[in-house]
């Protein structure tokens, strides 16, 4: 360096450039500033032409510029578009992913409020029995027993939260677990019980959880004297409690 060269000045903008270009290839490396490197690989090219100009039209002031702006301007470019393919690849592979994980916790959450219900039912059954002993509680009592529980009550239906989480019928919203009484008969023997049905989302297609809780059954027996079937009369139910 000879003793003009220094005292020459970097010409404005080659500093500019530098620090462009340095974050340029910064914010492209972290795939989701892809447009503020391109902004700035823009700048950076920018800024390093006027500081070229500068220093060779006024060679007596400025001191010559580096390449550093203009080749880490150019990364900054050229990084989003080599990398844009492979960040398309990446998502294509981890939103279905992320999704699926998502369906998956609140099919979970959902299952465990139609347990949590199914378990509460089968207690308050109990409990029926035990205040009525010999005698069968009505599904209407049990029902009645269950929606006033306060377990029951602070439920949170996970997928549509301005739905229940819990509601008397057989059909509702996606994760609303729906309650029911139920009657079938097969072989001779008939059977009450309370149904849980609930509807989630897996894989774009609705699936359906089940549960039941039996209540009494009631078993058809034949006749000695007289050909064909008698119907064994139900035991008395124990009424809807007062509220």
């Amino acid at each position: 360096m000879s003793e003009s060269d220094a005292f020459l000045t970097p010409a404005p903008g080659a500093k500019a450039a530098k620090v462009c270009g340095i974050l340029a290839i910064v914010f492209a490396l972290t795939c989701v500033g892809f447009p503020i490197a391109i902004i700035l690989g823009i700048l950076a090219l920018v800024q390093q032409g006027k500081a070229k100009r500068l220093a060779k039209a006024q060679p007596e002031i400025y001191e010559a510029v580096p390449a550093t702006g203009m080749v880490t301007g150019i990364i900054g470019l050229v990084l989003p578009v080599v990398m844009l393919p492979f960040v398309g690849i990446g998502s294509a592979i981890a939103i279905p992913a992320l999704l699926g994980q998502r369906e998956r916790a609140r099919e979970v959450a959902v299952q465990s409020n139609l347990d949590l219900a199914r378990t509460q039912a089968e207690m308050a059954l109990q409990d029926l029995r035990a205040k009525a002993p010999g005698q069968v509680p009505t599904q209407d009592a049990l029902l009645q027993v269950l929606f006033s529980h306060p377990l029951v009550q602070s439920l949170k239906n996970p997928i549509t939260p301005a739905a229940p989480a819990l509601q008397r019928g057989t059909s509702g919203a996606l994760g609303t677990v729906m309650v029911y009484p139920d009657q079938e008969r097969e072989g001779g023997v008939t059977t009450w019980s309370i149904q849980f049905r609930a509807a989630v989302r897996r894989g774009g297609q609705d699936q359906i959880l089940q549960g039941e809780v039996i209540t009494h059954t009631q078993q058809e027996v034949q006749d000695r004297t007289v050909n064909g079937w008698e119907v064994v009369p139900p035991p008395a139910e124990v009424p809807a409690p007062q509220k």
